[in-house]
């Protein structure tokens, strides 16, 4: 795949992820008749979708970038921003799941207890650890990329050149380097454990659940239950996605060492645009406030669109 090629694929799917994660943005600042998102989801919510919105921000200014020329600072920039917030909008997304999982599933053993109680806390704790974590990726992140040079055929990738060329100039950032990239990835992984079972768990629960309710021939027509199937879905979905990227994310690692032409910058693009788009959709779908307000919006721009109608009537009667 050529420049040419992945800005004509992917250029409309970023545009519209822009104006989607605007529009969440907005929902969240200004929710219908005034309701409020409780913490810690609309921490949760709030580094998903602007760190979403700024992934793709930052991938625009890559492409504008590599068409200018005297644009390494503004390239490297943006290929940094670009890692760090795709990093936080993948662990967001992996907490989320897990605090639906304390939502949904009843505690039963003591830790499980513990946990559900001081969720809040703790969702505090692992995000500040996670921005410490991020800090630290760009700075490090930001002064190889500036001791080596940069190009965008190395974006999207894991840098494993960039490394090695460090190496020649500053053995302790190449260290660091090292270190970094293992934290991340380490990091990553974990992340895709904690969706996994926290999404499998809900969904082995909510099962027993709807078994238990045709046994005693109670229907499902509670709003709080199909909401609970919802997020539960939109969490199965989001853990699929969230394996692609992990199994690319490997794909690229193995071809460091043998390199193959199926692995290029653009497709590595194009199948995190796919992931980010996936993670539009399920905001979207799985968070009531986002459905409520497209649903107002539709109602008010029908009613709009009729208004007109009903005027010329009148003045024809």
């Amino acid at each position: 795949m050529d420049y040419q090629t992945c800005v004509l694929i992917n250029w409309p799917f970023l545009i519209l992820n822009i104006v989607a994660n605007a529009f969440y943005i907005f929902c969240m600042l200004r929710p219908l008749h005034g309701e409020r998102i409780k913490q810690p989801l609309k921490l949760l919510l709030g580094s998903l979708i602007c760190c979403t919105a700024a992934y793709q921000m930052s991938v625009m200014m890559l492409f504008f970038s590599n068409l200018t020329t005297n644009n390494g600072n503004l390239m490297r920039a943006s290929y940094v921003m670009s890692v760090c917030t795709l990093t936080t909008s993948m662990t967001s997304s992996a907490w989320l799941n897990f605090f639906y999982y304390t939502q949904i599933v009843p505690a039963q053993r003591a830790l499980f207890i513990w946990i559900k109680k001081n969720i809040k806390p703790i969702i505090y704790c692992i995000w500040l650890i996670e921005r410490i974590l991020n800090l630290s990726d760009f700075t490090v992140m930001f002064l190889n990329n500036s001791f080596v040079g940069f190009e965008f055929s190395n974006n999207f990738s894991t840098d494993h050149d960039q490394h090695l060329s460090t190496s020649d100039y500053l053995p302790w950032l190449a260290a660091m380097y090292t270190i970094q990239v293992s934290i991340r990835e380490a990091h990553f992984f974990f992340c895709l454990a904690v969706m996994g079972i926290s999404s499998g768990s809900t969904l082995v629960y909510l099962c027993r659940h709807m078994r238990r309710m045709v046994a005693i021939g109670q229907p499902f027509c509670c709003s709080r239950l199909s909401g609970q199937v919802r997020v539960t879905i939109t969490g199965i979905l989001q853990g699929v996605l969230y394996v692609v990227c992990a199994v690319w994310s490997v794909c690229i690692f193995l071809s460091q060492q043998m390199p193959s032409p199926f692995i290029s910058p653009y497709i590595s693009f194009t199948v995190i645009n796919v992931y980010m788009t996936g993670t539009t959709f399920n905001l979207g779908a799985g968070q009531t406030v986002f459905r409520l307000r497209a649903a107002d919006f539709w109602i008010r721009a029908t009613q709009w669109c009729k208004a007109p109608e009903v005027q010329q009537s009148e003045r024809g009667g």
